[in-house]
């Protein structure tokens, strides 16, 4: 697969959709952000990806200290919080480490096919639906453990089915 590269643009404003598979951090002066699409076409950004979450999630008119927030109350999750931006079309993104760190790395829980591992690398690869193969900075023990949180947190959301205590 081809991977094409775009530019960010200081008056585009990107908003995570259901296309978005990762948001990756980047350690260069221009872009601090790796965003990857399900059609292969990766952006970059000059934001981090812990604040195109917090855009994002400003987006459907809440904050990611509230979303994270409610994943705590409504799934009992403590760390490594995933994040739902918004319930209803399913946008639910897990890190990999401390949400605050300049090296976590978020994927969305909806892109995720399977955890591959290589022998000798202590590292997992998250295999996408579309079969692109992503290596992370997680274990695969880690990666199955976010997977299985972020599991549970969208089945509690189903069964709460959007109620009051969901509203931000």
């Amino acid at each position: 697969m081809v991977q094409r590269m775009r530019p960010y643009y200081s008056d585009e404003k990107y908003r995570i959709t259901k296309r978005t598979v990762a948001i990756l951090p980047c350690f260069d002066m221009m872009k601090q952000s790796q965003i990857i699409l399900e059609d292969g076409t990766d952006i970059s950004t000059p934001l981090r990806p812990y604040q195109l979450l917090q855009l994002s999630c400003r987006q459907y008119n809440s904050s990611i200290e509230e979303r994270i927030f409610i994943a705590k109350r409504v799934a009992g999750v403590k760390g490594k919080v995933p994040v739902v931006i918004e319930p209803t079309s399913g946008l639910v993104f897990f890190p990999t480490k401390s949400p605050k760190r300049e090296d976590c790395e978020w994927y969305a829980w909806s892109h995720v096919r399977e955890i591959a591992t290589v022998e000798g690398n202590p590292n997992g690869i998250i295999v996408t639906t579309d079969g692109r193969r992503i290596q992370t900075n997680a274990t695969a023990y880690v990666l199955k453990n976010q997977i299985k949180a972020t599991g549970e947190l969208v089945a509690r959301f189903q069964q709460l089915n959007m109620s009051p205590v969901l509203e931000s």
